[in-house]
């Protein structure tokens, strides 16, 4: 302002001595004006007459030399001021034009450096964002793994056992310790595919909150990046360059937004980043220890089964030996029965041949003559023989019925018995074969 107002003072008394010598030249004319008249007039009623050329006295000649050599002077002395004060004023405005434009180039350093400060820092944020994206999506994507193997694996074989087991037959078909781990274990399937799709839901919903959050780092990006080259630019051009071309007046128009709402923008943005960075990372450590205790739970509610099945494999295995010792046992007392029949038949039969022979004796001896008929001790023998015959056959009679009805209830027990070892024998390749082959894939290391 002291500049500006020192100009102003000189242009002012520039004007001044220019007004001065104006009216100094103005006032010549009218010096000594009674000698510089052109024509006089002869009389009162007289025309013109023709006079001499104006004569002009030696102090006329004098004063007009000086004062033409006075306003040289002044003349000279002003245009040497004027001529001083330009080239001061252009050392001026040179000085002021580079202080400006050194202020200016500094300023505009400050600005590129902290751009490039706050690029730096949005890269930064930008590549932990997007690694952590990355990993983020590989926790959902074991999340899936986990709610899939839950779901086909698990799930499917869980209830592919409960179908199987409904297989059993007879008293076999009991509501058994198995039975019961397996609904507990249904049971546990549906609450961890429970947690894991709330898990899921969370982590999808925190991908897009962060997918969001990198929009915004990457719009402010792209706009810093497009300010610091438009400042590199402008740091890089000089005056006396070529290409400049015609700069517009853009004094007046003002900026929409303040350093302030620039600076509180770009903070939000990396602010909103780094909670969405904080939100994933205690996501990533839930899921972690979600997935643990799926495993764990899971693991142990399958081995409980498993032990549950091999209790029931070796309980059904050990009544199934029983029976077939039975068995055998039963076969054993069914072939001594038999042979046992054999022999009260051929008893019976030898019986019989027995008896035709006391009864062929007592007929021939009825044959006998007058008083030869008569009752002597062989007829007596013979009689009581014959009854006695018959006797042994009734009782032999009678045990082999008790024998025939005993081999009746030995093949009776024994079909009962070959049902119970088909039955057992059905139901420990349902829970050996059928169930534990398929429970085999049931491993839950990790996701």
């Amino acid at each position: 302002m002291a500049q500006v107002a020192q100009l102003k003072t000189v242009e002012l008394t520039s004007l001044k001595s220019e007004t001065q010598c104006i009216i100094i030249i103005i006032m010549l004319p009218n010096l000594k004006t009674r000698r510089i008249t052109g024509l006089q007039l002869a009389g009162k009623h007289l025309g013109p007459v023709a006079k001499c050329p104006p004569r002009y006295s030696e102090e006329d000649w004098d004063y007009n030399n000086k004062i033409k050599f006075r306003i040289t002077c002044d003349q000279e002395k002003l245009a040497e001021r004027i001529v001083e004060e330009s080239r001061r004023v252009v050392d001026e405005t040179k000085d002021t034009t580079k202080n400006w434009q050194r202020e200016v180039e500094h300023h505009m350093r400050e600005r590129t450096s902290e751009i490039r400060f706050l690029v730096d820092e949005l890269n930064r944020q930008k590549k932990t964002a997007t690694l952590e994206d990355e990993t983020l999506n590989t926790y959902r994507n074991r999340v899936l793994s986990a709610i899939e193997f839950l779901k086909e694996k698990s799930l499917a074989i869980c209830k592919q056992c409960l179908i199987l087991r409904e297989g059993r037959i007879g008293v076999d078909l009991c509501d058994d310790e198995v039975d019961r781990s397996l609904r507990r274990e249904l049971k546990v399937i549906k609450g961890c595919q429970g947690l894991a799709d709330a898990a899921l839901k969370e982590a999808e919903e925190q991908i897009r909150k962060l997918r969001a959050a990198m929009y915004l780092l990457d719009q402010d990006l792209a706009a810093k990046d497009k300010s610091l080259a438009i400042d590199e630019k402008n740091l890089k051009l000089k005056e006396f360059q070529h290409d400049l071309g015609k700069g517009q007046d853009l004094s007046k128009q003002h900026c929409q937004f303040s350093l302030t709402e620039w600076q509180a923008q770009t903070y939000e943005n990396l602010e909103a980043n780094a909670k969405a960075l904080v939100s994933a990372g205690q996501l990533r450590a839930y899921i972690d220890l979600l997935l643990k205790q799926v495993c764990e739970d899971m693991q142990n509610q399958t081995d409980r089964t498993n032990e549950a099945f091999e209790r029931r494999i070796a309980e059904t295995k050990h009544v199934k030996q029983c029976l077939e010792n039975k068995h055998k046992d039963t076969m054993d007392h069914i072939h001594q029965v038999q042979r046992n029949m054999s022999d009260l038949e051929k008893e019976m039969s030898d019986k019989q041949r027995a008896i035709t022979l006391c009864q062929t004796r007592l007929s021939n001896r009825a044959h006998r003559p007058g008083l030869e008929l008569t009752c002597d001790m062989v007829q007596d023998a013979l009689y009581n023989e014959l009854q006695a015959l018959k006797a042994s056959v009734c009782k032999l009679n009678q045990k082999l019925n008790e024998n025939k009805a005993s081999m009746r209830y030995l093949m009776h027990v024994q079909v009962m018995q070959e049902e119970e070892i088909n039955i057992k024998a059905n139901t420990c390749k349902i829970d050996e074969v059928d169930c534990m082959t398929l429970r085999q894939a049931l491993k839950y290391t990790s996701f």
